[in-house]
């Protein structure tokens, strides 16, 4: 049954942005086949609504040498497409339509560059489904490659998701059902944190209110079911901080802020608080990861993971777009800026990616 589904996500064409994999997941053929425990469900889909720019760049193989990203000095240096040690991309958008026709040779790559441990950004209801769904498929779909013997050396398990609303789309959030949707999602043994939620005051795709709104909901439900945080904060480093405060007098469970773009204190304050930050791939360009090159110095490596935020973030010279094996480049940037063995980046990076969503 699952090869009936396997092959129909393969052909079938996809012109939609993010209901696509939703409606072919409910084409007659699969619902046939299809198990009833199958998550994605149509009618409840609600289209996401955040905002990104489309790009059309082809997306290269791993293998090939990636120019772009710069030095502490600013100068354009190269780094080659393989890790010396496993990695993890903590932020992947791959139910993004930038992957959907490709998804599975874009998480190859990644296996392929040793980039072995993905999370899949849930941003919405409908988003999250459908990465629960690919993680789903991709697992399935390895253990049958490899006669089902199933271990890590077969990477038959090594996608997993968050569930969330981004604050883009708060203003979908709904008190009733929402919350009871991702509570079901967050009972899948693949779903490892709560997110991306949080606050974002630079772009108001939702209303203040809304977005203070839908993270306090995320925020207890995380507490509640003791889930790491995948967190999104942008502009709103005070309110952000008074959402998590009103939580105090119960432990938080890890917190990671994704994509750290802020200043030297913000980042200080949450290392203080023993959160994690991650860094993609913005800490490589010239101008715009001047600022995060030199934080970096003062931040412990042990609060650092890497991410890609793929499709968005690209950093590599001749594309726009990003994928989960450039989070090698960002290894690479960070090594070179703290002086510390490109090896060991990779190792401690994974080692806090395993910790902070409680991989075994």
């Amino acid at each position: 049954m699952r090869f009936i589904l396997i092959q129909l996500i393969s052909h079938i064409p996809l012109k939609h942005s993010r209901t696509a994999t939703t409606a072919m997941l409910h084409h007659p053929a699969v619902q046939q086949n299809a198990p009833t425990t199958n998550t994605v469900q149509a009618a409840a889909a609600r289209r996401c609504r955040r905002k990104r720019t489309e790009v059309h760049s082809t997306v290269a193989a791993t293998t090939r040498t990636m120019n772009g990203s710069v030095g502490t000095d600013g100068r354009n240096r190269v780094f080659n497409g393989l890790a010396p040690y496993p990695l993890c991309d903590i932020g992947v958008n791959l139910a993004d339509k930038e992957f959907r026709h490709n998804w599975r040779d874009v998480v190859q790559r990644s296996m392929d560059a040793n980039v072995k441990t993905l999370m899949l950004t849930g941003t919405c209801m409908e988003s999250s489904r459908t990465n629960l769904e690919m993680a789903r498929i991709w697992m399935e779909e390895r253990s049958i490659n490899s006669g089902g013997h199933d271990n890590d050396d077969d990477n038959n398990s090594n996608l997993y998701v968050t569930v969330g609303v981004h604050p883009y789309d708060a203003s979908a959030f709904e008190k009733d059902t929402t919350i009871e949707q991702m509570r079901s999602m967050l009972s899948d043994p693949l779903a490892k944190a709560v997110g991306e939620c949080g606050l974002d005051y630079n772009r108001f795709y939702s209303s203040k209110e809304d977005q203070l709104y839908a993270f306090r909901e995320q925020v207890a439900l995380a507490c509640e079911l003791d889930l790491p945080m995948f967190l999104h904060e942008r502009e709103a480093h005070d309110d952000f901080l008074q959402i998590l405060d009103e939580f105090r007098t119960q432990e938080l469970p890890p917190i990671v802020v994704h994509c750290f773009t802020g200043t030297l204190d913000e980042a200080r304050e949450y290392i203080r608080r023993g959160y994690y930050l991650g860094f993609a791939g913005t800490v490589c360009k010239k101008q715009r990861g001047a600022h995060l090159r030199e934080l970096l110095h003062h931040l412990p490596l042990d609060r650092i993971v890497i991410e890609t935020d793929a499709p968005f973030m690209g950093f590599v010279k001749g594309r726009r777009t990003s994928e989960p094996a450039d989070v090698i480049g960002v290894a690479e940037q960070i090594s070179d800026c703290l002086g510390v063995q490109f090896e060991e980046v990779c190792r401690i990076t994974t080692e806090n990616s395993r910790t902070l969503f409680r991989l075994s």
